[in-house]
C-alpha cells in the first residue's frame, strides 16, 4: 500500500510539534525562573526580621536618645531627691510642732466637783447630809472664776428654799455662796463668783426654808474655771 501524504506536508507537522514543544520549555523555564526568585526574596525577608530584644538593643544607645548634656542635667536634677522605704517611713518620727506657754496657759479648762444630792426642811441653816468634798485650791493653779451650782425643786410650789456652801475646816460660809429659789418649777441655779480659801478646806452643803416645808436638792457642785 503506498503512502500517499505529502512529504511537505509530514515536514511542516514535525515543525509546528517542535515549536509547540519549544514554547512549553520556555514557559516552564521562565515559571521556574519566577519561583526561585521569588524564593529568594522570601528568604531574604526572614533573614532580615529583627527580634525584639535586637530592635530594642539597636535603640537603647543613651547617646542617641539623649546627649550627654541631657543625661547630666537630669542626674543633677534628681541627685537631690531621696526615696524613703515602707520600712522607713514606719520607723520615721513625727516632728510634733513646739507649742508656745503663751498659747498653753491660754486655754481655758474647767473643773466640777460633784457634792451629790439630798433634802432639808430645816427653817434655819443645817447641814444636808453627806454632802461634803475636799477642794485643795493649790491643784487649780490660774483660777479664772469659781461659782456654786444647784439643782432645786419645792414639791409644795409654796415657800423659798436656800442652799450655801460652808468651810467646815475655818468654820465659816463661803462668801456670795448662797442661792435661792421660789415656786414649783425646778430650778438650776449659780451663785455669784465665790472664792475659795488657800490650801485644802472641807466645804460642805447647807439648807433651809421658809416655810419648812421640804426642798429637794437633785445636784449640787463646785464649777471652777482656769485659765
Amino acid at each position: 500500500m503506498e503512502n500517499n501524504q505529502n512529504p511537505n506536508t509530514i515536514f511542516s507537522f514535525k515543525i509546528l510539534n517542535l515549536i509547540v514543544l519549544l514554547i512549553i520549555l520556555i514557559n516552564l523555564a521562565y515559571l521556574d525562573f519566577v519561583y526561585f526568585r521569588d524564593l529568594n526574596k522570601s528568604s531574604g525577608k526572614e533573614n532580615t526580621l529583627v527580634t525584639p530584644a535586637q530592635n530594642t538593643a539597636n535603640q537603647g544607645e543613651p547617646s542617641q536618645i539623649c546627649p550627654n548634656s541631657c543625661i547630666a542635667a537630669i542626674y543633677e536634677a534628681t541627685s537631690s531627691v531621696k526615696l524613703a522605704s515602707p520600712s522607713s517611713e514606719k520607723n520615721a518620727t513625727p516632728t510634733k510642732s513646739p507649742v508656745s506657754a503663751s498659747n498653753a496657759t491660754s486655754q481655758t479648762k474647767e473643773f466640777f466637783v460633784p457634792f451629790g444630792s439630798g433634802s432639808s426642811s430645816a427653817e434655819d441653816w443645817e447641814d444636808v447630809g453627806g454632802l461634803k468634798a475636799y477642794i485643795d485650791s493649790s491643784q487649780y493653779p490660774s483660777i479664772k472664776s469659781v461659782v456654786f451650782e444647784a439643782s432645786v425643786r419645792i414639791p409644795t410650789g409654796n415657800q423659798v428654799a436656800y442652799v450655801r456652801l460652808f468651810n467646815e475646816t475655818d468654820k465659816h460660809p463661803v462668801w456670795f455662796s448662797e442661792v435661792s429659789m421660789e415656786g414649783g418649777t425646778p430650778q438650776f441655779l449659780v451663785s455669784k463668783p465665790i472664792t475659795l480659801d488657800q490650801g485644802n478646806k472641807l466645804y460642805k452643803v447647807q439648807m433651809k426654808t421658809q416655810l419648812k416645808a421640804p426642798a429637794i436638792l437633785d445636784q449640787a457642785r463646785i464649777h471652777i474655771t482656769t485659765k
